[in-house]
């Protein structure tokens, strides 16, 4: 009978034992990305397959193992600032100070417009609420990335899908644009020349001498087609 348990160990018995942790991780995470792929139409072969209900699902979803890896803290008012105490009974234990309990349901429990407002009215909170939610939104977009792009792997390996790279360009054709083997394009050099022109017109760059340049690109083109 197949063993389906997921229990791994922080601790390993060795490198074999590790490996075999890894192989297991592996499988389940293949499992887990098939099961997503049949219940979201097209994932892993169609752009964009995840619609806004499927990322608000998936959200609720993340946010309850984010909050399992960062426990909600405890906060008392003192002196102006916000006081960390070590747990929740140690906070209700200040009978007369203003409490707060942060954890990744409260930081997004605020609209967007009474979050806006927090930065004003209390800007100490509004800094500890805004980055719990800067660091839970950047651990559900790269979530979501990662599960596009092993269903993207996994479908074109069951449709025997093969990557091929475009050709590389020439390096004449990187710097002087156009060619056969990719898409005509700008040359180098008319991007540094805008580069420059763009210094020269917010002033205060010394050095975009537009002038200079074209001399030097004019030297540049001579020396090479020699």
């Amino acid at each position: 009978m197949e063993n389906n348990s997921i229990v791994f160990s922080a601790v390993y018995q060795g490198l074999e034992d590790a490996a075999y942790n890894q192989a297991k991780l592996a499988g389940l995470s293949k499992n887990l990305t098939r099961y997503y792929m049949s219940e979201i139409p097209g994932l892993g072969s169609v752009a964009k397959a995840l619609t806004d209900d499927h990322k608000a699902r998936l959200r609720n979803g993340y946010s309850v193992r984010w909050n399992e890896e960062h426990p909600a803290r405890y906060f008392v008012a003192a002196d102006g600032n916000w006081i960390e105490c070590e747990s929740e009974e140690k906070m209700l234990s200040h009978k007369k100070a203003e409490k707060f309990t942060l954890s990744v349901h409260t930081a997004f429990s605020y609209t967007q417009q009474a979050f806006g407002a927090l930065r004003t009215e209390e800007p100490l909170k509004h800094g500890l609420i805004e980055d719990v939610r800067k660091k839970f939104n950047k651990f559900v977009s790269g979530s979501i990335l990662a599960l596009e792009k092993d269903a993207a792997k996994l479908y074109k390996s069951d449709n025997n899908i093969v990557q091929t790279r475009a050709p590389v360009a020439e390096l004449t054709e990187w710097l002087f644009g156009g060619g056969k083997l990719v898409k005509p394009g700008k040359s180098q050099f008319e991007i540094i020349r805008q580069r420059c022109i763009n210094a020269k017109s917010k002033g205060g760059d010394s050095t975009a001498d537009i002038a200079k340049l074209d001399k030097a690109i004019a030297a540049f083109k001579t020396a090479w087609n020699k």
